[in-house]
């Protein structure tokens, strides 16, 4: 992106099933009997443990995720036709001394100002053709066809000598001779029309191919989206974008701002019964981002499950369908929560997720223990016994952590847990993970007796080979499947589930079971 800049301001200044055989829960309506609406003797009450910072930092507004959703080249950029970024004085100026700002030692960028200032005219940022940027330079957005005048193209070279204009012979000059490309504004050539002006423009795509920026083999077709590009212009019939709109492209292109994964419409569907929370966690010195559906007939005076989904950023987008499972009856009532990071932090990147699911598993727990979902239960009434969280991959190695370490907290808000293809190779070569301590359940069992829980485990019966280059000497996840099943049957613990979804990979599963687990854990009551 930054050659590209640089080349926009030398342009501006020119112009396996065996893992669940001990309970292979595939036909789960037969074996529902073992997971089902029950009471637990656990508190249903609890206690927030938020500071006074924490708590005045809580905002709870509308629905803002469609400013941040997911979003492709083509939805900023579109595929069909030309389409131009214009920029007017007043954003030329406030872009170009942002620019000098950040780069002070750049000259050519108070050249840029003065010219905005002299010339005070739109000016064609950037032009797209069939979706894709073309390079050279343009005329300004009213030019009709007729005369044109523009500075001179100089070619710098590594021998030092002195600089080469366009209109003398650079044919013997090659590529690796050329340090850079810039323009000469007290040396300008002007041309009587747009015809005479087209040796010119070939003239450029060439050098474009010396920079490196298109192949030689290109020259013929990026010459001809070129002229597009200035016909576009002529007889005005270009679409325009708005001011901004590449560098949006290029952050999309490079994924360089966080995104949300939601289906647009079936999200907006549901707005009107969406809460969206932001909730601040001192110990973490980290802000969340939370959404809570409500579910159809919503009686606050009545008594709600939480069904609690981590990865907010992949898990919202799951909402309108468990919310249409209730509508359809094929599911009880429960309040829909699901937990991301702010919108300012890429929740798809791995080393976020590491920093709260394992790096920081014990201070992620205290927040969603202590902090957030006492707070839930404060505005809405929450049925702590019977809620559920879930987790997947790096976030079901969290949910394995986390029901098996509930017992060191006073506070019990969840009674059931989705272990979802828990990745607990993951933690095995992660510096700050014992991989001992997640092999004996942290310790559970030899303090406790009994568990009071229930835990759903789950996988894609075809997912092990995804990953299978990062296993090591580690358990694959399947095999970290089998082995947690193996050791809960040892510890006497009856109260799980486990089920490998065929003909899946690592996630393809996760819309069905999310659906299939709300069914079973909150069965539809006939009225």
């Amino acid at each position: 992106m930054k050659r590209l800049t640089s080349i926009f301001l030398a342009l501006t200044l020119m112009l396996s099933a065996a893992a669940c055989e001990s309970k292979d829960m595939t036909n789960s309506q037969d074996n529902s009997s073992e997971i089902v609406n029950s009471e637990h003797d656990v508190n249903n009450k609890l206690t927030n443990h938020m500071t006074d910072k924490e708590r005045e930092n809580v905002k709870v507004g509308e629905l803002t995720v469609f400013d941040h959703e997911q979003k492709s080249e083509s939805d900023i950029i579109p595929k069909d036709g030309v389409y131009l970024e214009i920029w007017t004085p007043e954003y030329q100026k406030e872009y170009w001394e942002q620019y000098m700002e950040e780069n002070p030692s750049d000259e050519n960028a108070q050249e840029v100002i003065d010219s905005i200032d002299e010339e005070n005219v739109d000016r064609v940022h950037v032009a797209y053709v069939d979706g894709l940027p073309v390079y050279t330079s343009f005329p300004s957005p009213d030019y009709d066809g007729g005369e044109i005048t523009i500075m001179d193209m100089t070619c710098f070279t590594t021998d030092g000598v002195e600089p080469h204009y366009y209109d003398e012979n650079l044919d013997e000059i090659t590529a690796e001779e050329v340090e850079e490309w810039t323009y000469d504004s007290s040396r300008k050539k002007t041309y009587s029309n747009f015809e005479e002006y087209k040796s010119r423009i070939r003239k450029e795509v060439e050098i474009l191919a010396e920079l490196g920026l298109i192949e030689q083999s290109d020259i013929e077709q990026e010459y001809e989206r070129v002229i597009r590009v200035w016909e576009a212009i002529i007889d005005k019939s270009y679409k325009e974008l708005s001011a901004g709109s590449t560098e949006e492209f290029y952050n999309v292109l490079n994924h360089a701002i966080p995104v949300w994964e939601i289906d647009h419409d079936a999200t907006e569907e549901i707005a009107e019964f969406v809460s969206e929370i932001s909730i601040y966690d001192e110990e973490l010195d980290s802000n969340f981002i939370v959404h809570v559906t409500l579910p159809p007939d919503y009686d606050p005076e009545k008594t709600y499950p939480a069904y609690v989904l981590t990865d907010g950023v992949w898990r919202f987008g799951n909402h309108p369908a468990l919310r249409k499972a209730m509508e359809n009856k094929e599911a009880g009532d429960a309040l829909l929560v699901s937990i991301g990071y702010d919108y300012s932090v890429d929740g798809m990147d791995d080393q976020n997720r590491i920093k709260y699911f394992c790096d920081k598993s014990k201070e992620f727990l205290d927040f969603i223990t202590d902090n957030l979902m006492p707070y839930l239960g404060e505005q809405y009434n929450v049925d702590f016994s019977n809620s559920t969280i879930y987790g997947h991959s790096l976030g079901g190695t969290f949910t394995h952590y986390a029901v098996f370490n509930s017992d060191r907290y006073e506070n019990q808000p969840f009674g059931n847990y989705i272990i979802g293809s828990p990745a607990f190779w993951s933690p095995g070569f992660l510096p700050y993970v014992d991989i001992s301590d997640c092999k004996n359940e942290y310790g559970y069992f030899d303090r406790n007796d009994t568990l009071e829980k229930r835990i759903f485990i789950c996988a894609g019966a075809d997912e092990d080979p995804v990953y299978e280059e990062y296993y090591g000497d580690n358990d694959s996840t399947l095999e970290g499947v089998e082995n947690l099943t193996k050791r809960l049957t040892d510890y006497g613990f009856t109260n799980f589930e486990c089920k490998l979804y065929p003909d899946s990979e690592h996630y393809q599963f996760i819309p069905e079971m999310l659906v299939e687990v709300l069914e079973k854990f909150y069965p539809c009551c006939s009225d």
